[in-house]
């Protein structure tokens, strides 16, 4: 029975490793630099929060925003001032996103004028915004951040983020992952304004 030389095994062993891994690295870095499959949020640079958490603020103000809607209109924080807003920051590339919508829609249905809900596009391009709109039937404001200030003021790391800000403009709190429901949502607001 004839034995290999450890040696010989070894010499060539050691080299065929380091070439299947330079391969593989190098196919990894081809697909995040010409995948096409999902270049919008490759090139977005955001991440997609899949499971949230509510995290809650103290003495911390709202920082202000002037944006305009989809369809036109200009809306700011100031002219919100006296209601809860919940400012939903959304794309819709994002799978969470395309699962929460209907919830936010149904939230939306769901409010009594002391509460608004405005969504925020980011990432994104415009037609694939207006098409989740239209998609999913939101009837609530919807403004596009294009050029990032807002999604940097709010510290926005991920989408969704629904951020919860007080009557008076303090930032109380935001749930970084998708609403799963309109009550988990008034449940949230309750929480952080400490009504009812």
């Amino acid at each position: 029975m004839d034995r290999v030389p450890q040696d010989s095994l070894r010499n060539r062993l050691i080299p065929t490793l380091v070439v299947v891994i330079v391969v593989a690295l190098l196919g990894l870095f081809a697909y995040a630099v010409w995948s096409p499959g999902d270049s919008t949020s490759l090139a977005s640079g955001g991440r997609i929060n899949t499971v949230g958490h509510l995290i809650r603020f103290e003495n911390r103000t709202a920082p202000s925003f002037t944006l305009r809607t989809l369809d036109g209109q200009q809306i700011s924080l100031e002219q919100l001032r006296g209601k809860t807003v919940v400012l939903n920051f959304w794309g819709s590339w994002c799978p969470p996103c395309q699962e929460e919508a209907p919830v936010l829609r149904d939230f939306a249905a769901s409010l009594d004028g002391d509460t608004v809900i405005i969504g925020i596009d980011i990432w994104d391009q415009q037609d694939a915004a207006q098409a989740f709109i239209e998609e999913h039937k939101l009837s609530y404001p919807n403004a596009v951040d294009d050029n990032g200030r807002t999604t940097i003021d709010y510290g926005v790391g991920g989408v969704p983020e629904t951020f919860i800000i007080g009557p008076d403009g303090t930032l109380l709190g935001k749930y970084n992952g998708p609403i799963k429901s309109v009550e988990q949502l008034h449940g949230f607001i309750r929480e952080l304004t400490g009504a009812g």
